[in-house]
């Protein structure tokens, strides 16, 4: 019997959701296959009919988690209540509040991380593109409201993305406290959009 393509997508989904509970308890090193289809209450066989390994599921994984935070930024970008100022300001808070909650309480999760970043930059590197993009958009509402002066938004999306890194990448969310980062996320966005201004 065929699977509806609906279907597919929410056992997908469902093995996704099991497996990053997996790895942000035990690590992505010490889970097997055989874990995660246990996990599934599914049989191993039927495990490799959604995917073909470890390593397929881990970056399923990350580019769902990439995709939810893209999903966070379009919608500040989409805003109408927010000025491109605020706009900026809740680019790094919001993305920071995302990143906290999935990675501070699960360090194990940094296996997973780690595992992208050696074996899938390609994911990594599309992420950070889109991100930038929607950056961009925000920067040029600021030129057209003239709260911005900025002559290449695309190059400047690039180092205002690099500044935020702290606030936006898995790395930090467990060597720092919310409350922390949340400071400083706030006085590095001030200082960015007062240097942005014309």
């Amino acid at each position: 019997m065929k699977l509806s393509q609906e279907t597919t997508e929410e056992t997908k989904n469902s093995i996704l959701d099991k497996a990053f509970a997996r790895f942000g308890h035990f690590g992505f090193g010490k889970t097997t296959m055989a874990e995660i289809s246990k996990d599934c209450d599914m049989s191993p066989g039927n495990l490799y009919r959604y995917f073909e390994s470890k390593k397929d599921i881990g970056a399923g994984c990350a580019r769902r988690c990439m995709q939810q935070k893209l999903e966070l930024v379009r919608e500040i970008v989409r805003n109408p209540k927010l000025n491109p100022e605020k706009k900026l300001q809740a680019f790094a808070l919001e993305l920071l509040e995302y990143m906290h909650y999935q990675f501070s309480d699960q360090p194990a999760v940094m296996e997973l991380v780690d595992f992208v970043c050696h074996e899938r930059w390609d994911i990594v590197t599309q992420y950070m593109e889109h991100e930038r993009s929607l950056l961009s958009e925000i920067l040029s509402e600021g030129n057209r409201s003239g709260d911005f002066n900025i002559p290449d938004v695309l190059e400047t999306a690039k180092w205002i993305q690099a500044a935020l890194i702290k606030f936006i990448a898995p790395r930090y969310m467990d060597a720092f406290t919310l409350e922390e980062l949340r400071k400083e996320a706030i006085g590095v966005t001030a200082i960015l959009t007062q240097g942005l201004k014309k």
